[in-house]
């Protein structure tokens, strides 16, 4: 009667429980079927004759967050007509797999949660390359593009690429797919799938200044506008005011070095988000070590007060303007700021 509580409570049903170990960190269930009529799979003759018995290992859903075993005790038959030996069948275990359905249910859920693949192999008593095997099942490849489409790469180092591509809709926020690899060759293969109707739709691409981004946009989206994202171009600029801030300092004095390489923190941050004393002594960096410095900074200050203006038509009159004095000035370190943000926001429309 206790072996019927026990399999009600594993919900193991038409399955006998011969053994229950509790140990330390780990739960060992001793199970085995009941003798019953097969069918040969090769004469199709019914045979209820065991030939012997061989024991496996498998892993199930933990029991107490302890690791959970169970050790099935399983059937050979063997046909009397052709002499065929097979395994008996169950409900529980797939066919060669080591781990229950209910596992592989288990490590579904636990994937919709907000935690990482590693910590939910832990949890199952699985590898991280069992949980990453079941992931691309559950994967679910767009149908449709968005009014809006945003695309930029992120380091996700999954498979056999370092880099995959999102694709987030610029209206509502929300992914719409993930692909796997940002070559030209994948990013060309995943956008063939959709009509050419369906990519029409597409008004806006919202992208950085890659090049294989553009020519992406210009050959599968012929009626949408190619918009620079302003964070990527917005970099440009920082970048290249701690460029010339690392040359100055290497031109230092060793006690000069160590004063100076604390003005990182100052250059780069904004002038309106610095206190009195700060600003106090960013104006004397300025004024006292690199005339180049002093230049980059103040066209780094410039940008980023257009890009936060509120006035728009404003603030796209005094972009272009900017642009255009950076093509003309030959500020020698700038021509970081000239190649990669002026040009490349000349042949692009500008995310206001």
């Amino acid at each position: 009667m206790q072996n019927n509580y026990i399999t009600n409570l594993l919900d193991l049903k038409g399955v006998k429980v011969t053994k229950f170990r509790n140990r330390k960190n780990r739960i060992r269930i001793h199970i085995e079927l009941p003798i019953k009529e097969h069918t040969c799979p090769c004469c199709h003759s019914k045979t209820s004759k065991v030939h012997d018995y061989r024991f496996q290992l498998i892993k199930d859903i933990p029991i107490y967050y302890k690791d959970t075993f169970l050790y099935y005790r399983k059937r050979r038959y063997v046909c009397c007509n052709c002499n065929k030996r097979f395994y008996e069948k169950n409900n529980f275990l797939p066919k060669r797999a080591r781990k229950t359905n209910r596992l592989t249910a288990f490590i579904i859920n636990q994937l919709k949660q907000k935690q990482s693949m590693r910590d939910i192999a832990r949890i199952s008593n699985v590898s991280t390359t069992t949980v990453s095997k079941i992931l691309p099942y559950l994967s679910v490849s767009a149908t449709y593009m968005p009014e809006v489409l945003c695309i930029d790469e992120f380091r996700g180092n999954v498979g056999n690429y370092k880099y995959q591509v999102s694709l987030i809709d610029g209206k509502t926020y929300k992914p719409i797919d993930i692909i796997e690899c940002k070559h030209k060759v994948h990013l060309f293969n995943y956008f063939n799938k959709f009509s050419l109707e369906e990519r029409k739709k597409v008004k806006y691409i919202v992208m950085d200044l890659w090049q294989p981004y553009k020519d992406l946009a210009k050959t599968y989206f012929p009626k949408a506008k190619i918009v620079a994202d302003r964070f990527h171009y917005s970099r440009y600029i920082v970048q290249a005011v701690d460029t010339v801030r690392k040359q100055v300092q290497s031109k230092l004095t060793p006690e000069g070095r160590k004063y100076f390489k604390h003005s990182r923190k100052l250059l780069l941050s904004r002038y309106i988000n610095l206190s009195k004393e700060q600003r106090e002594e960013l104006e004397y960096i300025l004024i006292n070590y690199s005339e180049e410095l002093r230049r980059v900074y103040n066209e780094k200050e410039e940008l980023l007060n257009i890009l936060h203006s509120g006035e728009k038509y404003l603030a796209i009159d005094k972009l272009n303007k900017w642009i255009k004095n950076n093509l003309e000035a030959n500020y020698g370190v700038l021509t970081d700021v000239q190649r990669h943000t002026a040009t490349g926001l000349m042949k692009l429309e500008i995310l206001s």
